[in-house]
């Protein structure tokens, strides 16, 4: 079943220098689940170029996938005590980043979901930043 969800993704990235960029908006977006996994849907607006970036998560069992096309193209795995590697793209050019992730939790009930990830970013075994990434889903109907 397609079900509407509004959706807020909050999260920071702290480059262990002192500069942190914090990330908050809300948005609405599609939820379904399909052979055994759960997805989430959703356009996400850059504040600066106004392009828009189509998001897709899937989760199952305890992996999630953050899969970006559009003004970012980008496959990001996220599984607790796991490092993956992705190809980054932006229109400035791309990076291959390693994605450790510390920390994933996922709560589900019947009307709304949080997912919590807390993971470190690398470029060529560099430490780029140390990130933290809430997503709160919401189904549309159950608002009141």
């Amino acid at each position: 079943m397609n079900r509407d969800v509004e959706i807020t993704v909050a999260g920071t990235q702290d480059d262990g220098g002192g500069n942190e960029i914090v990330t908050d908006f809300q948005t609405v977006g599609q939820y379904f689940e399909r052979n055994g996994c759960r997805y989430i849907l959703y356009q996400e607006q850059d504040t600066e170029s106004k392009a828009f970036t189509a998001n897709t998560l899937k989760l199952r069992d305890n992996v999630l996938e953050l899969s970006r096309k559009g003004n970012i193209h980008s496959r990001m795995v996220f599984e607790a005590g796991q490092t993956y590697r992705t190809d980054y793209v932006t229109a400035c050019g791309s990076l291959q980043l390693e994605v450790c992730t510390e920390d994933l939790k996922c709560l589900w009930a019947e009307s709304e979901a949080a997912i919590r990830i807390t993971y470190r970013l690398s470029a060529a075994g560099e430490f780029l930043s140390q990130n933290r990434l809430v997503i709160k889903i919401r189904n549309i109907s159950a608002k009141g």
